[in-house]
């Protein structure tokens, strides 16, 4: 948001991956705060993706943040371009190896109030791949905020990393099918409840 910001966030980066504090970095392009100022960001980018234990982002936010090769941001057809975004991963992983888990949001527009909606994570060796489904939205703005901090519970609750998957794409759902920008879930349930498909009244 502004140099100040950006030397802030390097220095947090630096200190943490000195002392072995788990570093996560969801890139989040704005085209707005990268105006004018491209080369400089690129290399905090950069700098802070070379420390990061778990990255993350769609496909637009590691084509203009990291410069990476991918698929056409909001395509159709997204199901069938999975190998495209396993593909962008890859070229990600060559660049920076010391990441623990790469993760990469899929999401294609049907309407202003129906996305299909999945993710893809890698880490340690395997592919973990939730397939697009029908969403109902409320206000976007946010899902992707949701699926990164659903993903982060997982990771520091212990799961395994199918579980850390699972959840932030059901995080992600609860947000965007939410009017504010983030999600509330009641409990770790209601968010399984969600992934699980399941609206039946319990008592």
């Amino acid at each position: 948001m502004s140099p100040e910001t950006t030397q802030c966030c390097l220095e947090l980066a630096r200190v943490a991956k000195k002392y072995g504090t788990l570093v996560s970095f969801d890139l989040n392009y704005r085209a707005t705060f990268w105006a004018g100022r491209e080369q400089e960001l690129k290399a905090a980018f950069h700098e802070i993706a070379s420390v990061t234990d778990i990255l993350i982002g769609n496909e637009e936010d590691f084509q203009l943040c990291l410069g990476f090769a991918g698929p056409e941001a909001g395509g159709k057809e997204l199901g069938s371009k999975i190998d495209r975004f396993k593909g962008m991963i890859e070229q990600v992983r060559e660049k920076y190896p010391n990441a623990r888990a790469y993760a990469t949001t899929l999401r294609q527009v049907v309407s202003a109030n129906e996305h299909l909606w999945g993710a893809i994570l890698y880490s340690e060796g395997k592919w973990y791949v939730e397939e697009p489904r029908p969403i109902q939205v409320m206000d976007r703005i946010g899902g992707g905020d949701g699926f990164s901090g659903g993903l982060l519970y997982a990771v520091l609750q212990g799961w395994d990393a199918e579980k850390w998957l699972q959840f932030g794409w059901a995080s992600g759902v609860l947000a965007a099918s939410s009017l504010n920008d983030y999600a509330e879930p009641a409990d770790e349930k209601q968010v399984w409840d969600v992934y699980k498909g399941n609206a039946r009244v319990q008592r």
